[in-house]
């Protein structure tokens, strides 16, 4: 019997990329109130570009890549608290992210359903504070019961850790859980591996022409529809596609 719902973010619940700011980022700004003394755009540069090559690596240890960052920057920026610096990287995703059609009714769903949700996602620079922050001005919040994120962990998808902890937020059986995600590899298999099931979400890309998953979508309410059809079945195994 489902119990629990692991969801990741990025390509599931609204976009993979966002559109740029297209004013003032956000990000200088903040920036520029932790060090007025600085060139705060100059610096964002240095910490994105430095953010970005740590992208490939399962292993994440964001807060000392900032720490050097800063410290290549001068005394003047070696000098703040990394913590800071790294939640002023954190710019809303409010005004510039949607939900993606079906995400509110999915997770609604979810609570109507009994089941947990935890959201489970790799990331650069936001934690679960600044997740839920988001999730509060998407007025989401109150749908979601936990979130666990690479940074939090120090390990990133596909990492068995990450699900682990994700799976005790939930505090559930594997084999009660879902993970709903959009990557084969970072959702889906090591969901598999586990032993819980999976719906991959295809809704940027093509449907895969073969994958893992229990269950492929191109819309987050077909997601809904798997979900209802399991929970009162519970014997709905094989490999759907809508």
């Amino acid at each position: 019997m489902l119990r629990a719902a692991l969801m990741d973010v990025g390509g599931t619940l609204w976009p993979e990329h966002v559109t740029a700011n297209m004013g003032i980022d956000p990000c200088v700004e903040q920036l520029g109130r932790l060090g007025p003394q600085v060139d705060a755009t100059h610096a964002l540069t240095v910490l994105r570009r430095e953010l970005q090559q740590d992208t490939g690596s399962v292993v994440q240890d964001t807060h000392g890549l900032l720490a050097r960052a800063l410290r290549s920057l001068g005394r003047d920026w070696a000098e703040l608290e990394v913590l800071a610096v790294r939640r002023a990287l954190c710019a809303p995703a409010v005004p510039g992210v949607r939900l993606f059609p079906g995400a509110a009714e999915l997770l609604t769903s979810c609570r109507r359903y009994g089941l947990r949700c935890v959201i489970v996602n790799n990331v650069q620079v936001r934690g679960a504070l600044e997740y839920w922050r988001d999730f509060t001005d998407l007025g989401i919040a109150h749908l979601i019961d936990a979130v666990v994120t690479s940074l939090d962990v120090g390990l990133r998808k596909p990492r068995r850790a990450i699900f682990e902890a994700a799976i005790r937020e939930a505090g559930c059986e594997p084999s009660a859980c879902v993970m709903v995600g959009n990557s084969e590899v970072n959702d889906i298999q090591p969901a598999i591996a586990l032993g819980l099931r999976a719906i991959r979400v295809s809704i940027e890309e093509p449907p895969p022409a073969s994958t893992a998953a229990h269950a492929v979508v191109t819309s987050l309410y077909d997601a809904v529809g798997f979900l209802g059809r399991w929970l009162e079945t519970d014997d709905d195994w094989g490999y759907a596609k809508l």
